[in-house]
């Protein structure tokens, strides 16, 4: 994996300031080695983190795992935070690089897995419909993969939380810091992109029509 790539935020973005204050204070005392500010971080965190992780790969091992990595790249960065925004917010960003980092690579296994299991099978003439049937699902699902990796990290995780995990904008604008309007206004670029991206396999996505 490589290192954590972390947004930047604005001078200008809301909060309390002394939240921030405290946060930046601990963040210092972490990077110098604190242990147990490091913790305070940790229980602080983990549980939302989880959620976040969960809500883009879906299952709790790799949540876990993506937890894991975060805390350890946020170790490695926390001499970097600035205090422009809450901690757990940075941190949940780096959470859903992290998740969304291993979906991509999951998805890539998972596609090299299926492309030689359809090698040692295509002897196999006695379930003959059944494998093209099987063939015209993976093609769709590649397309769809293809289209998700048009979209920025950004993109595809505010994408994710609406069309696969149901959450409402108003839950999406507070786990990732920015307002309802500008979460609106990513969903619909994401969904030009990917509409754009699949209209030559003629998919549509009318279902994700209404953001």
């Amino acid at each position: 994996m490589g290192n954590a790539v972390i947004y930047s935020f604005d001078k200008d973005e809301r909060g309390n300031q002394l939240a921030l204050d405290a946060d930046l204070a601990l963040a210092r005392l972490a990077a110098a080695g604190d242990r147990e500010a490091f913790k305070t971080i940790v229980d602080g965190n983990k549980q939302r983190m989880f959620t976040v992780a969960r809500s883009v790969l879906k299952e709790s091992e790799l949540a876990e795992d993506a937890v894991q990595e975060a805390f350890i790249k946020a170790y490695r960065a926390l001499a970097d935070f600035k205090g422009q925004s809450r901690l757990s917010t940075w941190l949940h960003r780096i959470t859903y690089l992290t998740a969304i980092d291993l979906q991509r690579q999951r998805s890539r296994h998972l596609r090299l897995a299926d492309s030689s299991f359809e090698e040692e099978s295509s002897a196999d003439t006695s379930a003959q419909a059944a494998s093209e049937s099987s063939a015209e699902s993976q093609r769709l699902q590649r397309d769809i993969d293809q289209a998700l990796e048009c979209l920025s990290a950004f993109e595809l995780t505010v994408f994710t939380l609406r069309h696969m995990q149901n959450f409402k904008l108003r839950e999406i604008a507070v786990v990732v810091d920015r307002s309802e309007g500008t979460v609106k206004n990513i969903l619909f670029r994401a969904i030009r992109k990917m509409r754009d991206e699949l209209s030559a396999h003629q998919i549509t996505l009318q279902e994700y029509e209404q953001c």
